[in-house]
């Protein structure tokens, strides 16, 4: 659909002077208007969680583009998509965010009218939603529609220097998100027992930002509550000599029904936010039992036949996998069908000794080997055979380049946080190095 906005925006005029596009844009009109076409009367909606962020504003933003460009499409275009959308819209009211919802920053670009209304959204009131450095929502796209209806200089001096860093011109999907890459960067470092003496530094001001906040985001330029991040932090607290149960009750706000959310106004559970909220609880399993146990039955509830997970935020079965591993490793007493997760991650491995679900790839190994580690013990440790084979093959890139690195994190497109996955890298190669005796805990 945004290609073929951007073809009709941008196509050259035919050849008899009319506005039409010509030639071989033409063709391409014409096959991508016939997919829309014949896609147009079905759901419209991924199978599984995985959905990129706006799904439901975007595409009927899209839709209407293309209207307005005189391409013809079914009165009722994805109706599934448009549910959610409505869905999404009660939430984002029932949520009381108001301009502090976090899809309204994130997805500004493509707002819904009534969006902007409900949230009594006027020009200045958008400018107010920018962070110190210029931006809304740490979105370059969000930014981008905010200095088109608005032309703030803080805007484009973001965007500026956005496009002053990238090699081809393009913008990030997000950007900052230094607490998000410290915090995951880290936590792999310390399941591996390298964490550095100066990434104390680093773990002190994201402790800082618990304290003085009660709640830590992926950035100090996204203010706004989330689970994730701040349950990150808690369970990085024993690096700095400190005990994580004084701050747990931070982590309540965000309880729901049968699960924790990560965002006020969420649609759709995320299955490695809940597992990161039982690890942090774990920590006083007494004190918040109730709250493990929801967590501990979501985290079954959603766990797939062959003993796997799959979470929204990214593609592979491995990442979340690995996080629930974390969670429900040797720290929760009882099986809990783990025994088939071992079995899955074992059985899955390829001849080249990595993992993948569409060939093999460095992340994806180094969260097997991570969730391996996090399940194993002096009766089931990984196999030898399983962890010498990984090892060679995750040990040409510890010097790899970020481009050497799949995108497989969701957003509004696909992107890669490139220290987190090296990071994840470097503590898989430590963990999976010959001659390593079986880790005695996370």
């Amino acid at each position: 659909m945004r290609a073929l906005v951007d073809y009709a925006d941008t196509a050259p005029p035919g050849p008899s002077g009319s506005s039409g596009p010509s030639g071989w844009v033409t063709g391409a009109l014409e096959r991508g208007v016939g997919y829309l076409r014949s896609s147009a009367s079905g759901g419209g909606c991924p199978s599984g969680p995985h959905e990129p962020i706006g799904l439901e504003f975007v595409v009927p933003e899209l839709t209407r583009q293309l209207r307005a460009h005189g391409v013809r499409l079914p009165p009722q275009a994805w109706p599934d998509i448009h549910a959610l959308r409505q869905d999404k819209l009660a939430r984002m009211a029932a949520s009381a965010a108001g301009p502090g919802s976090p899809s309204l920053r994130y997805c500004m670009e493509v707002a819904p009218d009534e969006a902007l209304a409900g949230a009594a959204m006027t020009m200045q009131m958008m400018q107010t939603m920018q962070s110190p450095g210029g931006s809304v929502g740490c979105s370059p796209a969000a930014t981008a529609a905010l200095w088109q209806k608005t032309g703030s200089p803080r805007a484009l001096a973001y965007l500026d220097a956005l496009s002053c860093r990238s090699a081809d011109g393009g913008a990030p999907e997000v950007h900052p998100m230094e607490a998000f890459e410290i915090g995951w960067s880290l936590y792999h470092l310390g399941r591996a027992g390298l964490l550095p003496s100066r990434a104390m530094t680093h773990l002190g001001s994201l402790a800082g930002e618990l304290d003085r906040r009660g709640w830590v985001g992926f950035s100090r330029e996204f203010p706004v509550p989330e689970a994730d991040t701040t349950a990150m932090t808690i369970n990085l607290l024993p690096h700095l000599g400190r005990n994580p149960a004084p701050s747990l009750g931070l982590l309540l706000r965000y309880e729901a029904g049968d699960h924790f959310f990560h965002y006020p106004g969420e649609r759709g559970a995320s299955v490695s936010v809940n597992a990161r909220l039982l690890e942090a609880f774990n920590h006083s399993p007494d004190a918040y039992a109730a709250q493990r146990r929801k967590l501990i039955g979501f985290l079954c509830d959603t766990r797939t036949a062959d003993g796997y997970w799959l979470d929204k935020w990214h593609v592979s079965p491995y990442y979340a996998t690995a996080h629930v591993s974390f969670a429900l490793g040797r720290s929760v007493s009882g099986d809990l069908g783990l025994s088939a997760t071992r079995r899955w991650l074992i059985g899955t491995q390829h001849a080249d000794g990595s993992w993948g679900i569409d060939g093999g790839q460095p992340e994806e190994t180094a969260y097997a080997i991570l969730a391996l580690d996090a399940l194993a013990d002096r009766r089931s440790p990984i196999p030898s055979r399983t962890a010498a084979a990984a090892h060679r093959y995750l040990m040409p890139f510890l010097d790899a380049e970020p481009h050497d690195f799949a995108e497989l994190w969701l957003g509004k497109s696909l992107f890669t946080p490139t220290a987190v996955v090296q990071s994840a890298v470097i503590a898989a190669t430590h963990l999976s190095r010959p001659c390593r005796a079986p880790a005695a805990g996370g």
